[in-house]
């Protein structure tokens, strides 16, 4: 089955049921920056009558507001986004730099399309490390990156969602009727599968919500920064707010509602209440989002409360799987959540994914740029006629508490642009 084939079949009624779906609208407006979220909610008020959508301010204010903050950052490609999810979330060993070359090998709209032979002649790898690197690229956000085919593709957004029967269901057909699933051939399915055409056709309503592609080449790139949070200093005391700027206020249409349920229609009844939940559906996903937000935020300033008192200094370490843990979430949702987001402070905008560092080693409680920076401090006190070596470099750092072979030593001081010990010598 062709790409191309699969995508146009299933495209006919993707966005249909997309914004009725609360799973997919919750992801949705995770991942959705400030200004496309205003748009994405009047997009919805626009087929329901039970709500208007009243921005709290207009995108053209948001635009000028911003500019500064947008002339002062880079945009974040969808590679950098999953380099930075590896370098995040698992350890520097040799599988993750496989696992950072199959990123590498990804097409514009996140499919893997090399051929398995010709990746393992070119990473020299085995069969069995190439299957390990894939999964832990099938688990790296957004879903369905990594896929070889669409199939594959809709295959792995549904093993991100919460197992129902419509899921469970909707992935056997994947898997065993696809051809019957492209040509609508729901009865066969049903007697294949042994199930009835209603469980069939839910089924078939959970694969409507997947997307064909898991990226497109500029899905992480906005436009304009809109900071959702602000940490203040109060004479030594950290507080946050999370700001409502640019945010969707939705105004429930009360009287329409009322006069509405008045009907004795029973279609008109069914009409109401699937346009009421897909109301109370947004409302929650807006909140739930305002909440995702502010509890990351409140655990990176307890992380880095020295940064946010002194304005610099390196950061400690914090990684995804930290905050997924405190907060019993997924790495996805939070990886989703501080992609894109920023947060503003008395001395400048950082995206929240900047305060993410990850240890010098899993057992240690400094962070990289901790050590580099204390590395940087020695070198700069020591004797121009015998500079430090490496090896006392390492003991130098053991003394103070951290505990780092030579060889690390010798990459950091390398990222930092320090010549070695032998080439900083200076006899005069």
């Amino acid at each position: 089955m062709g790409l191309k084939q699969s995508y146009q079949i299933n495209q006919k009624q993707l966005h249909s049921l997309a914004l009725t779906q609360s799973m997919k609208q919750s992801i949705l407006i995770l991942q959705t920056n400030l200004i496309d979220l205003s748009d994405y909610a009047q997009n919805v008020s626009m087929s329901n009558p039970l709500f208007d959508v009243n921005p709290m301010i207009s995108k053209r204010e948001v635009e000028m507001s911003t500019t500064l903050f947008n002339n002062q950052q880079e945009h974040q490609t969808v590679y950098d986004y999953l380099f930075d999810q590896v370098h995040l979330t698992m350890r520097d060993t040799p599988l993750s730099v496989v696992v950072l070359v199959l990123i590498e090998h990804l097409d514009e709209h996140g499919y893997l399309l090399t051929k398995d032979e010709d990746l393992l002649q070119e990473l020299s790898i085995d069969q069995v490390t190439l299957m390990d690197a894939k999964e832990l690229l099938y688990n790296l956000d957004p879903p369905g990156v990594g896929a070889q085919n669409l199939l594959e593709c809709l295959s792995l957004q549904l093993q991100f969602k919460t197992a129902t029967p419509a899921s469970t269901l909707a992935l056997k057909i994947l898997d065993n009727c696809s051809n019957e699933l492209i040509e609508h051939r729901w009865n066969e399915i049903s007697k294949m599968l042994g199930v009835t055409l209603t469980e069939v056709q839910s089924a078939f309503k959970v694969i409507q919500t997947l997307t064909p592609y898991p990226f497109t080449e500029n899905k992480l790139q906005n436009n304009y920064i809109v900071p959702e949070l602000i940490v203040r200093n109060h004479k030594g005391k950290l507080t946050l707010e999370v700001t409502k700027y640019g945010y969707p206020n939705l105004v429930f249409a009360e009287e329409t509602y009322n006069e509405l349920q008045k009907s004795t229609d029973l279609e008109v009844q069914s009409y109401v209440k699937s346009k009421y939940q897909e109301y109370q559906a947004l409302k929650r996903n807006l909140d739930r989002r305002i909440q995702t937000i502010s509890m990351i935020g409140r655990i990176i300033i307890e992380a880095q409360a020295d940064f946010f008192l002194h304005h610099s200094g390196p950061l400690n370490p914090l990684l995804l799987r930290d905050v997924a843990q405190k907060l019993d979430i997924s790495m996805s949702t939070v990886s989703r959540t501080i992609n894109g987001k920023y947060l503003q402070t008395d001395f400048g905008v950082f995206e929240l994914k900047y305060f993410f560092t990850k240890r010098s080693n899993p057992k240690s409680d400094h962070s990289v740029p901790q050590v580099q920076l204390k590395i940087q401090t020695l070198i700069s006190k020591e004797e121009a006629a015998h500079p430090l070596s490496d090896q006392k470099l390492v003991e130098l750092l053991g003394e103070a508490g951290i505990k780092i072979a030579r060889r690390t030593v010798a990459k950091y001081r390398e990222q930092l642009g320090i010549l070695s010990s032998s080439k900083r010598k200076n006899d005069s």
